[in-house]
């Protein structure tokens, strides 16, 4: 084969491997494909928000048959003005030294993932536990944060949970699925369905004035 021939084979090959190239960068440079994540965006599969003071954005992938808007309850409110860990720190401050002690993170991200409003469910825990000061028997006995009935059995007919964390989720999925998602968004809308006590709804609206406090 002469010189000139496989000096011009030789070019053909790189021309083509160069326009492979740009090819490849063009799509993944392409607007509807490339994902950027800046130094102070977070990111996670219920929530985005940037900066660390500030929740963002809130972004659900709910049923078609789910009414979930916990806004008009929350509008203005410390949910839409802090952080998950910043929601959490303040529900420390008055979930007690017992068995839901350094609990509020947890109860902030896995409410707010679902969004619930952690300060209404941590409220309801506060009431129907007593564990700001000592956590009642059926939380020792049943990790059952909520007072919620139903299988698996513990204590009669109240529900029992492997562990604190399991019941504090158990708590607020019954929260999600039996209120939330059917339009019961407020404790005012909870209580006549929550509980038979007339002044249930004032009760948790005093524990959740205390936990913004």
């Amino acid at each position: 084969m002469k010189k000139s021939h496989i000096v011009s084979l030789l070019l053909s090959i790189s021309g083509t491997s160069m326009i492979v190239i740009a090819l490849i960068i063009i799509g993944l440079t392409d607007k509807n494909s490339f994902i950027s994540y800046t130094g102070d965006q977070i990111l996670t599969t219920s929530m985005k928000y940037t900066s660390a003071s500030t929740i963002k954005e809130v972004n659900m992938e709910t049923s078609p048959n789910a009414s979930l808007d916990i806004a008009p309850a929350v509008q203005g409110d410390l949910i839409t003005k802090m952080t998950v860990k910043e929601i959490g720190m303040q529900l420390n401050k008055h979930l007690g030294t017992d068995l839901l002690m350094n609990k509020g993170e947890l109860i902030a991200s896995y409410a707010i993932s679902l969004q619930v409003d952690p300060f209404i469910v941590a409220a309801i825990m506060l009431h129907e536990t007593g564990c700001g000061s000592r956590c009642s028997g059926l939380v020792r006995a049943c990790n059952n944060v909520a007072g919620q009935k139903g299988s698996p059995a513990c204590g009669g007919s109240y529900k029992g949970y492997a562990s604190i964390d399991d019941g504090i989720k158990g708590a607020i999925d019954n929260l999600y699925r039996n209120y939330y998602a059917k339009g019961y968004n407020t404790v005012e809308k909870i209580g006549p369905k929550y509980a038979e006590s007339n002044t249930w709804v004032s009760k948790i609206n005093s524990y959740v004035a205390k936990l913004k406090s």
